[in-house]
């Protein structure tokens, strides 16, 4: 079977494989849009495996923001670094490799 479609298609799975290998990467996020208690909104990107445990959008004098991650850990987002990007004008995207804050529970 020498067909190019054939042929493309072996390519394109055989390129594909090493990406869909890596299971335990979070490929997916979601995005929340959060005021803070000066009134400026702030959107956190985080992966989709992570629960918020704070009801609303509203944070006002919350010190941190929280949420859960699939093993069940805690995970917080102090606010004065979540208005430090506000100030920025950008999103605040937490590093996966070191938590900002950690709570076994």
């Amino acid at each position: 079977m020498k067909s190019p479609f054939a042929l493309t298609l072996l390519a394109a799975a055989l390129a594909a494989a090493p990406a869909l290998s890596r299971a335990d990467e979070s490929r997916w996020e979601s995005m929340h849009v959060y005021t803070l208690s000066a009134g400026n909104p702030v959107a956190v990107v985080i992966p989709s495996e992570w629960t918020p445990l704070s009801v609303g959008s509203y944070l006002g004098d919350a010190p941190a923001l929280r949420f859960r991650d699939a093993a069940g850990a805690e995970i917080a987002i102090p606010v004065a670094a979540l208005e430090r990007a506000s100030a920025d004008k950008r999103v605040f995207r937490p590093d996966l490799a070191k938590r900002v804050a950690r709570n076994e529970r």
